[in-house]
């Protein structure tokens, strides 16, 4: 790739790629970021991210295109977002406590329920992802939605200071009603 300043999430998002699969890859992904980054048009950015996220499945696998996408969403989740949750664990007395105070503020998605002792249940109403929530098309695979999966890993895993699995059981841009996870910790 040729040495241009690339935009804030771009910069991240060929970070993960590189981290992930390796720079050689990013190289066949990332092409002309000049178009995503210049233009305002977020049909035209979410078709740029769908063509990119299909280079990327190509080059990598759908496995490891599914990691950088986890990846990218688990830097999405930063300090702030993990500084409060922590904040709302210490003051909780139980799970149902901790989901109650991300419910109130509208953190993740702001329905989010304890469904047994081991799994929590969340979702989004609506996509809050600017760079493709007005996609015309939607996407063919949910790898690019991996990027939830990994803000939820992100906050759930500082929440309880021990890793998370979590899972994408639907999403809206590949034509769902709604972004429906499942959280599971020990």
């Amino acid at each position: 790739m040729k040495a241009q300043r690339l935009g804030g999430w771009m910069t991240r998002f060929k970070r993960c790629i590189d981290a992930q699969v390796g720079a050689a890859v990013s190289e066949k992904v990332i092409v002309e970021p000049e178009r995503f980054d210049a233009t305002t048009d977020y049909v035209q950015k979410a078709e740029w991210i769908r063509n990119a996220v299909e280079r990327l499945e190509k080059e990598a696998g759908k496995p490891a295109a599914k990691k950088v996408m986890q990846a990218c969403g688990m830097k999405c989740c930063g300090p702030t977002q993990h500084k409060r949750v922590k904040q709302f664990m210490k003051e909780s007395k139980s799970v149902e406590e901790l989901l109650a105070r991300l419910n109130e503020r509208g953190i993740g998605g702001g329905r989010l329920e304890l469904k047994d002792r081991n799994t929590i249940v969340g979702g989004y109403d609506r996509c809050y992802c600017g760079r493709v929530k007005q996609t015309r098309e939607p996407f063919p695979t949910d790898t690019y939605c991996q990027c939830s999966t990994g803000w939820y890993k992100s906050l759930f895993e500082a929440a309880f200071g021990r890793p998370v699995k979590v899972r994408l059981k639907q999403s809206i841009i590949q034509g769902a009603d709604s972004c429906e996870f499942e959280i599971e910790f020990d």
